[in-house]
């Protein structure tokens, strides 16, 4: 097994985040109010595969408008800037968790699959619970879409079957603590630390860091959001590897929320169907998995 010393060394090894992806949480942070449409439109024409998803975007009958557009300027000025930063970021992040995963047993796009679910449970829960909660809808996006991405540094110091055998003998302790056993930190801190190391919001690097183990006190409603989106992808089928589902959803997020059962059930199936495989959709080309039961949400 790895020494911490190991950890954070492959940490440091890591890719930093592309400075379009800054620039576009930065705008995102600003609800894209501060953003300059043709900036933003600069970014998505320098990216292929970023300007490949606007156009899929803005021709697809979800988006709900009549009449197809051929080109990336008539595309960009469709979607609008906060629904442009966000593609971009998808993009971008979806590709850097592409082949991530490996050691947790996933197949390619598994991970990448698993952050885009979160992040789309994660606004919606902004949305239906975070009244009152002053939680700001772009950030918890963000922070679910990057809420796992500690995992690429496991990836680089387990063994082709080490979290295999951890699963194997788990009790009933939560997963985090195998990972720290056997790594000196679990992948939820080592996110949160290359979170930090890229420059990211403070708000962001909370919710990385907590997300399996919201704090009570104080407590953070943006960290219970996370939190709880990461479990709905977990019992939607998204990104279950060897840890399976040995990460509780923690009771006091719960009540905070005041979710339900239903709205999580509900929650599961919308998730299931905005990651769902689409004809000649790059970010969406993994399948999608059958969705888990729910375990002790009521």
């Amino acid at each position: 097994m790895a020494t911490l010393n190991d950890t954070i060394t492959a940490l440091e090894r890591l890719p930093a985040l592309p400075a379009t992806s800054m620039q576009l949480i930065s705008m995102l942070a600003g609800g894209g109010r501060d953003a300059d449409l043709r900036e933003v439109e600069k970014i998505v024409s320098h990216d292929e595969a970023v300007a490949a998803s606007v156009l899929r975007r803005a021709n697809s009958a979800a988006f709900g408008m009549r009449g197809r557009v051929a080109g990336l300027s008539d595309a960009v000025r469709r979607l609008g800037t906060r629904e442009l930063c966000r593609i971009a970021l998808e993009t971008q992040t979806t590709g850097l968790l592409a082949n991530a995963g490996r050691s947790y047993g996933l197949r390619r796009g598994s991970l990448s699959q698993s952050a885009l679910g979160g992040a789309i449970a994660a606004d919606s829960l902004v949305q239906t619970h975070g009244a009152g909660k002053s939680v700001d809808r772009e950030i918890a996006f963000v922070a679910a879409l990057l809420r796992d991405i500690g995992k690429l540094a496991i990836d680089m110091v387990a063994g082709p079957d080490a979290l295999e055998k951890i699963s194997a003998a788990a009790d009933t302790r939560p997963f985090l603590e195998y990972e720290r056993e056997a790594f000196g930190a679990d992948h939820a801190t080592l996110g949160a630390m290359l979170c930090e190391r890229w420059g990211l919001p403070e708000p962001i690097v909370h919710a990385v860091r907590g997300h399996h183990a919201p704090p009570s006190n104080p407590v953070e409603p943006l960290t219970d959001i996370v939190h709880t989106a990461d479990c709905v992808a977990r019992w939607a089928g998204l990104g279950v590897g060897c840890d399976g589902l040995m990460y509780p959803f923690d009771a006091g997020a719960r009540d905070r929320l005041g979710t339900t059962r239903a709205d999580l059930e509900a929650l599961v199936a919308d998730i299931l169907a905005a990651t769902a495989p689409e004809e000649g959709n790059g970010l969406h080309s993994t399948g999608s998995p059958s969705g888990a039961s729910l375990r002790n949400t009521a």
